[in-house]
């Protein structure tokens, strides 16, 4: 159907091909561009190809953005893939007709983590799968975050979105049929949903496998290199609670607790499901919370949400302190131990709700009630992913699930 489009830019890019090598070239920093009139004769070209008039003026989705498709630009772009960079004429028609015939292709949204390690590829869908960050293809933007990563001064792994160390494992889903060249806004869609679900899993993954603060960074790119038009302008999209975290350690993660963490909240119905995160929302903030007392009652109100049914009117103390213990489960000793730790955090949590300083009880470390509270919940929420179901909270109180 495009034969004669190909004949057309060959003959056009050969006479601008033969009339550069000939022209004395004008130096500059930037070395040797068209010019003016070898630009008319490829944009003239362009537009009497049929290839060229059904995507004019329509948009291409790249670096983030959806610059709009004119002759001008792509006789540019042709004359530096076939004259400017490489004498490869041929080559530069073949790109350009195959980007212009192009509607759908692969898409690959990556997400670098700073806070999970793993040692080995994890499939955790169909069409997702968790690898180190160093097993990632060579790319621009693994090149760019790679040029920024330097060991931080206190030996964090992550600080700030310009103050970092390398990341240690990264997230890759692969979006089929993703829509190149388009007249509507369908990429940006399929880009938003996409990232929302990556930040859905590493809210998932904080809460119920690492219990530690983690850091995201996530970019587009496409499977084919030669489909990108301008991956220079990407950008990073950072996804982090309302207040950066500082994220101190990479966790090592078991990639089988990982999986089956991941199958469960899919299994969960639309109430349940929507409970969890919201409270796994807010543990996440109370970890990256400067002050201990805005730690305790970010992490009590985490509690309250995922352990709390409608209509729940018993005191928020008992009801959490009893309800974790039993989640967890073990002997009596230790559930009673469970009871009182978040018993003891429930105190801070008064004392903070009544405008008063936090003084733990028996010598205890405002801290390191916090620390035992953070483990606490990280079980219990992977208690209730195996659950698969909401529980009777009543049974709950008087018996430990099996």
């Amino acid at each position: 159907m495009f034969e004669d489009d190909a004949a057309v830019l060959r003959t056009a890019l050969e006479a601008v091909s033969k009339d550069y090598k000939r022209q004395e070239m004008k130096r500059t920093l930037l070395g040797g561009g068209p010019s003016d009139g070898a630009v008319a004769t490829l944009v003239t070209a362009i537009e009497r190809c049929n290839a060229y008039r059904a995507i004019a003026g329509k948009v291409l989705f790249s670096g983030g953005s959806g610059p709009v498709i004119d002759a001008h630009g792509l006789a540019v772009r042709l004359f530096d893939k076939g004259v400017h960079f490489t004498d490869d004429v041929e080559g530069a028609v073949s790109w350009l007709m195959r980007l212009m015939t192009t509607r759908e292709t692969t898409g690959l949204l990556k997400a670098a983590f700073w806070g999970l390690r793993v040692d080995h590829d994890v499939s955790l869908a169909q069409s997702a799968r968790l690898t180190p960050f160093d097993a990632l293809s060579d790319s621009y933007m693994k090149r760019k975050i790679l040029d920024r990563a330097n060991p931080c001064y206190d030996g964090s792994q992550w600080l700030l979105q310009t103050y970092y160390n390398r990341p240690t494992a990264a997230l890759v889903e692969t979006l089929q049929e993703f829509p190149y060249i388009r007249s509507d806004a369908a990429a940006f869609g399929v880009m938003n949903n996409a990232i929302c679900r990556i930040d859905e899993i590493s809210i998932l993954l904080q809460a119920c496998c690492i219990g530690h603060p983690v850091a995201i960074a996530c970019w587009f790119e496409y499977a084919d290199k030669e489909l990108e038009w301008a991956e220079w302008e990407n950008s990073l999209t950072w996804l982090l609670p309302e207040i950066n975290p500082s994220v101190k350690l990479a966790i090592p993660v078991d990639c089988d607790r990982i999986v089956a963490s991941i199958n469960s909240y899919g299994r969960l119905e639309g109430e349940q499901r929507s409970r969890l995160l919201r409270s796994m929302e807010r543990f996440r903030l109370s970890q990256s919370r400067k002050q201990e007392i805005d730690r305790v009652l970010d992490l009590a109100l985490a509690f309250e949400i995922a352990l709390s049914d409608q209509g729940d009117n018993a005191p928020p103390s008992w009801k959490v302190s009893v309800r974790t213990a039993q989640l967890v489960g073990g002997p009596v000793a230790l559930r009673s131990q469970n009871r009182q730790s978040i018993a003891s955090l429930y105190e801070l949590r008064n004392q903070a709700t009544h405008g008063g300083s936090l003084k733990p009880r028996g010598g205890k470390i405002v801290d390191a009630i916090l620390q035992g509270a953070f483990a606490l919940y990280v079980s219990a929420i992977g208690k209730l992913l195996d659950l698969g179901t909401k529980p009777d909270w009543k049974i709950v109180e008087l018996e430990p699930p099996g």
